[in-house]
């Protein structure tokens, strides 16, 4: 059986959701991580952990500005 069209909407703005929520935590985690390395001086460490940072969120931008087109 087809979906409808308002149905697709649904499954892909679950979808949006999902991912956004998925890179939320991985970008949440990856800060705990970053300011656990700043607290112990570790500053070269701090940078590899927010390299790919502003990319990753700039995805999570552009997905949920996605949902902003209803």
């Amino acid at each position: 059986m087809k979906s409808t069209p308002a149905e697709d909407d649904d499954k892909l703005r679950e979808r949006i959701l999902h991912r956004s929520q998925a890179i939320n935590i991985d970008l949440v985690t990856r800060l705990t991580t970053v300011a656990d390395d700043l607290a112990q001086g570790h500053h070269l460490a701090a940078i590899g952990g927010i390299d790919g940072f502003e990319r990753e969120l700039n995805t999570m931008r552009s997905l949920l500005l996605l949902l902003q087109q209803e």
